[in-house]
C-alpha cells in the first residue's frame, strides 16, 4: 500500500515539474488608430504551448488603400516576409499556430499615391 502512494507522489511530482517548465508566452493585442481617421490597425498573437498564432491587418473606407508587411521570424532564426500590396478598404495577413518566436508587422495607409499614416508593431 506505501508503495503505491509513493508511485503516485512520484507521478504528480514529474507532471508538475514538467509542466512547471513549460515556458510561457505573453500574447500580444494592439489595435489602434491610424491619424486623422484613416482607419484602424491591429496585430493579435496568441501563444499555446509554444507555438504562436497572428492576425495582422489594417482597414476602413474603401476610399482608402491599405497595405501589411508580416516578418515572421522562427526559433532557428529564419525570416519569411509576406506582405499584401496596397488594396482598397482592407489588408490582412493570418498565420496559423506555427513555432515562430516574433511577428513584426507594418501597416500603412494610403489616400491615393500619398502615404497618410504608417506603423511597425511587433508581437510574441
Amino acid at each position: 500500500m506505501k508503495f503505491s502512494k509513493c508511485k503516485k507522489l512520484l507521478a504528480v511530482t514529474s507532471m508538475v515539474a514538467l509542466v512547471g517548465s513549460v515556458t510561457a508566452f505573453a500574447d500580444t493585442y494592439i489595435n489602434e488608430n491610424f491619424v486623422d481617421g484613416y482607419g484602424k490597425y491591429m496585430l493579435d498573437v496568441n501563444s499555446s504551448s509554444g507555438m504562436r498564432s497572428c492576425d495582422a491587418c489594417a482597414w476602413g473606407s474603401k476610399e482608402y488603400d491599405y497595405n501589411v508587411k508580416l516578418i515572421t521570424v522562427y526559433s532557428d532564426g529564419q525570416e519569411v516576409i509576406r506582405e499584401t500590396g496596397f488594396t482598397a478598404g482592407s489588408a490582412r495577413i493570418t498565420s496559423s499556430y506555427e513555432w515562430a518566436e516574433d511577428y513584426q508587422a507594418f501597416m500603412a495607409v494610403r489616400d491615393g499615391i500619398e502615404i497618410r499614416d504608417k506603423v511597425w508593431v511587433s508581437g510574441s
